[in-house]
């Protein structure tokens, strides 16, 4: 790697490789390629890269990044393999062999000028203009960047052509123990790509340099007073000489358009060096009343402009714009010996989910923003990534919006299986790694890099990750494992990772003190499990034959059929004891809304009334690979349904919640800011909408990030299903509306059946009642505002109306994303609530065309 890092490049009348990896300001970015199997062609990569090679038919245009399946699927050349069981049809045999991707590009005469390949998944022999650069031995790696002169001397138009060969990468089967190449894996979480996600599955960047020398990899470096009134900066780049001679300049740094620091360097001809700005040596990097970076809950995600520039003696300039933020990031243990994360100082529950990419690794930054508001709109404040690592605009996101990330390796596949490991690969995971730690440095958004995600690395290959964090001045925390375990080098993680992954009942969560996966601690991955889709998209997903019973369509569009995972028959069983058998899909369907919405409501509330004997947690998983019944808050079309709106009201600002397992009522504030004068009203009604008790409870404060017991709710005759409100209101907070629905019969949990995935009930509750709700018919009316409509819902009836559903339509189409303010509500008998939506990405000439309508439970298990 050293070796790779201070290449030369002296002889630039020949394309010179360089296994580096550079991150440039104002590259260019190569947008189309041609793709072929090498089955269907005879010519080598030498004829192929010429400029005047004349590309037969059977080369398809492909819009790069792009893996070798996702360029297929842009020229439809297999039905939606979304759909039904279309993925199976695709064969995979077919990407056995290797790949050509031909990229043609142009790049100004006499300049010195390189292309950055981001992401080739595995490995690659690449020609550039007639001549081999680069063999399969070189050009490994799917983390890793790869940087190619180009020779400019004699032409302006150039092709490099990749010959792409698959990763080995599977993680789950008895074929999998040898398949050991550090790529991209889903494991159990969704079928595996037919392809592997081979091909350039990340950004290929042309960089033309007015001057001699590159920076790269910028990070800004904070250390805080203890009030956070003064920051000293440090400032770090990297400056490459790619002139075959030595560079002599000034590297200059500017902070929001004003110079800060500059110092004199000296670069030899092909080397990298670290210049590196102290606030010891530059005072005007120590910042009084610093405007800090901080989680979106915390205050204001604020980014500040940093210019880095390379002056040379001839006057030519080169500049690296990058935004980072103020902001320090730390963890300690606590007494019970959690991990607790702080920010500026400040602790921090984590609450989050798992990142999971389009399967096939296609993204759009449009996609990507919905996302992060979606994100938002969910109230969490963390992104796990488990050896999934996007690309920059995913990062500067996350630092705009103010959401913490923490990216590492994945478990199960190669990337654990170091006792396989040889010197090769032991060397293309040191790579990889720098090349991630190197890209990710200045984003404000990363807290944490797991480098071990199940398990434990040996002390040999943990200790040379640790150099790497090392030589790249890594700013933030790092952590051995996402497991509960003990390095020799680093000691305790301090986490957990012992699920559940399947439903478990809403109890579980506070009745577990110090079992498993309870309120307590940091759990890096868990939750209740499963999460139907709902309706509309499940006819999006299935043919409609297979809608209902449930089958073979069905199970496949859960985990991967090789996993634990690959049904819903840890789901189904408990959903039938507590909401009753169903039949039909829309009754099933709905149902699983109302469980999913209380399961994984509890989960977010129990970890935040526990606050901080819970440190944090992460739900298994954020979103889908592609479209699944398992794991997710929204579903891969963006449908936001019960598992979206629990976890919503759960984490919403300041909260009124109830404690399943002693009938407790907390007030939780999410916010640093106290609160004053809190009203709490709690009602509990029967079936009927009868009210059987209230109470009225006056909460003088609340301190910032805090959680109070403010009542406990009595035992009471009443139906055997029935209803708790809890209502909080303030002149400082919106009024919030939390109902529960539950069980005079209650859900026992047998801890002596647990395993890693769940913990078995020895009996359910009975909510079975709701199904005996009548009809009811609602009314709706809607008035516009900005981007989006205030909607008022009206129930005229003696009945509760439960579970009403608010969609919203153009054309007979659901809108999507949309951030409804309150979703899936419970109205009581003659009651209108009323909430919001916005619609981020409707085109504001269709924002006239909205329509509105409802579903509620009460219809549909009478229809």
């Amino acid at each position: 790697f050293k070796m790779a890092r201070q290449a030369t490049f002296r002889n630039w009348t020949i394309a010179v490789f360089c296994l580096c990896f550079v991150r440039h300001s104002g590259g260019n970015l190569i947008s189309t390629c041609l793709l072929v199997s090498s089955e269907q062609i005879k010519d080598g990569g030498a004829a192929i890269s010429k400029p005047d090679y004349k590309a037969a038919s059977n080369w398809l245009n492909v819009t790069i990044p792009s893996t070798v399946l996702g360029g297929l699927l842009q020229h439809n050349l297999y039905p939606d393999p979304f759909f039904a069981n279309n993925l199976k049809n695709i064969p995979s045999a077919q990407f056995d062999v290797p790949w050509w991707y031909r990229c043609a590009f142009s790049a100004p005469l006499n300049q010195l000028s390189f292309l950055t390949a981001k992401g080739i998944n595995y490995k690659a022999n690449v020609w550039l203009d007639g001549l081999q650069v680069s063999t399969t031995a070189d050009t490994v790696g799917t983390f890793r960047y790869f940087d190619f002169p180009i020779n400019t001397s004699a032409s302006t138009e150039h092709v490099i052509a990749f010959e792409i060969s698959r990763p080995h990468d599977r993680a789950l089967g008895a074929e999998a123990a040898n398949d050991l190449d550090l790529a991209i894996s889903f494991v159990d979480w969704a079928p595996n790509p037919p392809d592997s996600s081979m091909g350039l599955w990340q950004a290929l960047e042309l960089t033309t340099l007015e001057g001699p020398v590159a920076l790269r990899y910028p990070s800004v470096q904070t250390e805080l007073s203890a009030n956070n009134s003064r920051a000293s900066l440090t400032v770090l780049v990297e400056a490459t000489n790619f002139a075959p001679v030595d560079a002599l300049g000034s590297v200059e740094v500017a902070i929001n358009g004003v110079t800060v620091a500059t110092q004199s360097v000296a670069i030899p001809s092909g080397k990298t060096v670290d210049v590196i700005f102290t606030p010891d040596a530059f005072s005007s990097l120590v910042i009084a009343s610093p405007v800090l970076w901080w989680p979106w809950q915390m205050g204001s995600p604020t980014l500040h402009n940093l210019t880095v520039s390379f002056i040379a003696a001839s006057g030519a300039r080169f500049l690296l714009n990058s935004k980072f933020g103020i902001r320090t990031v730390s963890s300690e243990l606590t007494a019970a010996g959690h991990r607790l994360y702080r920010v500026n100082g400040q602790p921090i529950l984590i609450r989050g989910g798992g990142w999971a990419p389009d399967l096939f690794l296609r993204s759009s930054p449009e996609r990507q923003r919905q996302e992060f508001q979606y994100v938002r709109h969910l109230n969490l404040n963390a992104i796990r990534l488990e050896g999934k690592f996007d690309d920059d605009n995913f990062f500067s996101l996350a630092d705009e919006f103010g959401i913490l990330t923490l990216p590492g390796w994945c478990c199960c596949d190669a990337w654990q299986r170091w006792s396989k490991w040889n010197a090769t690969i032991e060397a293309v995971a040191m790579a990889s790694m720098h090349t991630q730690l190197a890209r990710l440095r200045i984003h404000p958004s990363v807290l944490v890099f797991f480098y071990g995600s199940d398990e434990l690395a040996p002390t040999s290959i943990e200790s040379k990750f640790l150099q790497v964090f090392k030589e790249e001045h890594w700013p933030n925390c790092i952590i051995a494992s996402a497991s509960e375990l003990t390095s020799k080098l680093t000691g305790p993680t301090g986490v957990k990772m012992s699920g559940p992954y399947s439903w478990v009942p809403p109890v579980y969560w506070l009745e577990d003190t110090h079992r498993l996966g309870g309120a307590f601690g940091f759990l890096t991955e868990g939750g209740p499990g499963e999460a139907p889709m709902a309706l509309s998209s499940m006819a999006r997903t299935v043919d409609a034959s297979a809608l209902w019973p449930m089958g073979e369509q069905w199970d496949w569009h859960t985990g991967n059929p090789k996993g634990i995972f690959h049904n819903l028959r840890f789901f189904t069983p408990p959903l039938d004891a507590r909401y009753g058998s169903s039949s039909s899909a829309a009754e099933y369907l709905f149902k699983s809304q109302a469980a999913t919405y209380e399961s994984h409501r509890a989960y977010f509330e129990g970890y935040s009334r526990n606050k901080y004997t819970s440190t944090g947690l992460i739900q298994w998983m954020l979103n889908s690979a592609w479209p699944s019944n398992i794991w997710h808050l929204y579903d891969y079309y963006l449908g936001a349904d019960g598992p979206f709106y629990g976890t919503r009201k759960a984490c919403e600002s300041v909260h009124a919640m109830f404690s399943y397992n002693d009938r407790s009522v907390w007030v939780v504030n999410s916010l640093y800011t106290l609160f004053t004068s809190l009203n709490v009203s709690i009602e509990v009604r029967n079936i009927t909408g009868a009210l059987v008790f209230s109470n009225h409870v006056l909460l003088p404060h609340i301190s910032s990030d805090a959680a109070v017991q403010v009542a406990v709710v009595p035992e009471m005759p009443t139906t055997s299903t029935y209803f708790i409100r809890l209502t909080l209101s303030s002149p400082s907070v919106r009024e919030t509306i939390n109902d529960y629905w539950l069980s005079t019969t209650p859900d026992v949990l047998d801890w002596s059946n647990s395993t890693f995935y769940t913990t078995f009930c020895s009996q359910y509750g009975n909510l079975t009642l709701l199904n005996t709700l009548p009809r009811v018919e609602l009314t709706l009316s809607s008035n516009r505002i900005d981007s989006g409509y205030v909607v008022s819902v009206t129930n005229p009836t003696p009945a509760i109306a439960f579970m009403v559903q608010l969609r919203a339509t153009v054309n007979n189409v659901d809108v999507l994303p949309a951030l409804w303010e309150d979703n899936y509500l419970v109205l009581m008998p003659h009651e209108t609530r009323t909430t919001q939506v916005a619609f981020p990405s409707l085109p504001s000439t269709d924002l006239d065309k909205v329509q509105f309508a409802y579903e509620v439970y009460n219809n549909v298990m009478n229809d």
